[in-house]
C-alpha cells in the first residue's frame, strides 16, 4: 500500500512545487516589472541605434560596428550642443506656456460663470482657483519626462552595449532554448527585431515630420509659443492615437487666449496634420513593417496604462508589435498549422 502511494505522493509534491514555482515566478516578474520595462527600453534604443547605423553603413560602406558608434557620438553631440544653445529658449517658452494656460483657464472660468449651467459645472468642480504654478503642469511634466529620461542610465547603457554587439546577446539568449527549438526561436527573434526596427525608424521619421509641421504651421498662423508646442507634438507622436490628442490640448488653450477664430484654425491645423500623417505618411513609411490594427493598439494602451501608468502607455505599441509576432508564429502557425500568407476563403 505504501509502495503504491509513493508515486501519487511524488506527483502531488511535483504538482505543488511546480505551482509554487509558477506563482513565485509571476510575483517576481510583477515586482521587477518596471525594471524589465527599463531593459526593454534599452532594447528599443539598441534596435534604433543599430537600425540607423545599418542605414549609415549601407550608404557609406563603413563597418556596422563603427557606424553604430558614429551614430552614438552624433546623438551625444546633438543633445549636448542643443542643450547648451536651446535650453534657455525652451525654458522661456515653457514658462510662457504656463502663463498662457493660466490666462486660458481664467477666460474659460469667466465664460462658464455667465451661464447657469456653467455655474453648476464650476460648483461641481469646486470653482478651483488655479495658480500659474498649477496650470503650468505641462511644462513641469515635460521637464519631469526629460529628467526621467536622463536618469534612465540603465536603459542607455543596455542599449549602447546591445547595439555594439547584438549577436553576443542573441547567442546567449538562444543558449537557454532547447537545441531542437533554437533555429525556430532564432527566426522569431529576427522577425521581432525587424518589426521593432521598422516601427521605430518609421515612428522617428513621423515624429520629426509632425513636430516640424506643427511648429511651422502654428508659427505661420501667428500662434504664440509655436516652438514649444512643436516639441510637445514631436514627443507625443511616439504614442499613437492618444498622443496627438494630448498634444492638441495646450495648443487649443493657447489659441483661445488670442481669439475664437484662432481656436478653430488651430483645430483645423492639427486635424490636417494628423490626416496627412494617417492617410499619406504612415502608409508610405510603414508599408513594409508590421501593421498593428488600431483597436489592438488602443486596447494595449488602456490595459498597460492601467497597470503601469504612463510608462505602460509609452511602451504599449512596441510591446504589442512583439506580442503579435509571437501570436502569429507560435499560435497561428505552430499550434493551428495555418500560414499567414494563405488567403482565407469567404464562407456563406
Amino acid at each position: 500500500m505504501a509502495a503504491r502511494s509513493d508515486p501519487y505522493a511524488r506527483r502531488v509534491v511535483i504538482a505543488v512545487g511546480t505551482a509554487a514555482f509558477a506563482i513565485l515566478l509571476v510575483l517576481s516578474v510583477w515586482a521587477s516589472l518596471h525594471m524589465l520595462l527599463l531593459i526593454f527600453g534599452g532594447i528599443l534604443l539598441a534596435v534604433l541605434l543599430r537600425g540607423v547605423g545599418d542605414v549609415l553603413s549601407r550608404h557609406t560602406r563603413i563597418p556596422e560596428k563603427f557606424a553604430v558608434w558614429i551614430v552614438v557620438a552624433a546623438v551625444v553631440a546633438v543633445l549636448g550642443f542643443g542643450g547648451v544653445y536651446l535650453s534657455s529658449e525652451i525654458t522661456e517658452q515653457f514658462d510662457e506656456l504656463g502663463r498662457g494656460l493660466t490666462d486660458a483657464w481664467d477666460q474659460f472660468r469667466d465664460y462658464l460663470g455667465q451661464y447657469g449651467w456653467g455655474q453648476q459645472v464650476l460648483s461641481v468642480l469646486g470653482d478651483p482657483q488655479v495658480s500659474e504654478e498649477q496650470v503650468g503642469w505641462l511644462g513641469k511634466l515635460f521637464a519631469a519626462v526629460l529628467g526621467g529620461v536622463s536618469g534612465l542610465v540603465i536603459s542607455v547603457f543596455v542599449g549602447i552595449y546591445m547595439a555594439a554587439d547584438p549577436a553576443l546577446y542573441r547567442r546567449g539568449f538562444l543558449r537557454l532554448v532547447p537545441i531542437r527549438y533554437r533555429e525556430h526561436a532564432g527566426d522569431i527573434l529576427d522577425e521581432m527585431h525587424e518589426a521593432l526596427r521598422s516601427w521605430l525608424l518609421g515612428t522617428l521619421v513621423l515624429m520629426v515630420i509632425v513636430g516640424t509641421m506643427t511648429a511651422v504651421g502654428l508659427w505661420a498662423l501667428g500662434i504664440p509659443l509655436a516652438f514649444a508646442l512643436g516639441i510637445i507634438a514631436f514627443f507625443l507622436e511616439f504614442i499613437p492615437y492618444v498622443g496627438p490628442i494630448f498634444a492638441a490640448v495646450p495648443a487649443v488653450l493657447i489659441a483661445s487666449t488670442v481669439g475664437s477664430r484662432e481656436v478653430g484654425v488651430v483645430l483645423l491645423l492639427y486635424w490636417a496634420i494628423q490626416s496627412i500623417e494617417g492617410y499619406l505618411l504612415s502608409p508610405l513609411v510603414f508599408q513594409r513593417s508590421l501593421q498593428i490594427p488600431p483597436m489592438i493598439t488602443i486596447s494595449a494602451q488602456v490595459v498597460l496604462g492601467t497597470l503601469l501608468g504612463v510608462v505602460g502607455i509609452i511602451f504599449a505599441t512596441p510591446l504589442t508589435a512583439c506580442f503579435m509576432v509571437l501570436v502569429q508564429r507560435l499560435y497561428v502557425e505552430d499550434a493551428l498549422g495555418d500560414k499567414l500568407d494563405r488567403p482565407l476563403k469567404a464562407t456563406t
